[in-house]
């Protein structure tokens, strides 16, 4: 069994981090102190020491209200689409052979997997029904010829 990677917590990290700035034990005690790889130690005291310059330097960023405004309209949206989806699906009272007849394979905007799954039916049966219905017509048109 592969062995898996610790994972610490932030806190953590950030305690041995200090410990490590403060410099008052070195990296090998540290480590044996914490269980943790002093290169581990130097890793996260070195993306610590790089950072800290960003933590007095950023200003609070103040909310966009156009932003938000968007964010919430096409929350809306969304919402909206998906109710009327439902409605759609719940409502479309065709028989799966109508349903199938509607799939458009030659659509560039929309996959024929994304419209078998919006009119409700198993992409496998948007072939099927389309193998079966070129046989029958293969099938119409011999007996055309014969007669």
């Amino acid at each position: 069994m592969e062995p898996r990677r610790k994972k610490y917590p932030p806190s953590f990290k950030a305690q041995v981090v200090l410990e490590a700035i403060r410099e008052q034990k070195t990296s090998a005690e540290l480590a044996s102190h914490y269980q943790i790889h002093p290169v581990q130690i130097r890793s996260w005291k070195a993306i610590a020491t790089r950072q800290m310059a960003d933590l007095f330097s950023r200003q609070k960023k103040k909310s966009d209200p156009q932003k938000d405004k968007q964010i919430q309209d096409l929350c809306r949206q969304v919402a909206r689409l998906k109710r009327e989806l439902n409605w759609l699906r719940d409502n479309l009272a065709l028989s799966r052979k109508e349903r199938v007849s509607l799939i458009d394979r030659e659509s560039i905007e929309i996959a024929v997997c994304r419209q078998a799954e919006l009119l409700g039916i198993s992409r496998s049966s948007v072939y099927s029904y389309n193998q079966r219905s070129g046989n029958k017509r293969e099938q119409q048109l011999k007996r055309q010829a014969s007669a």
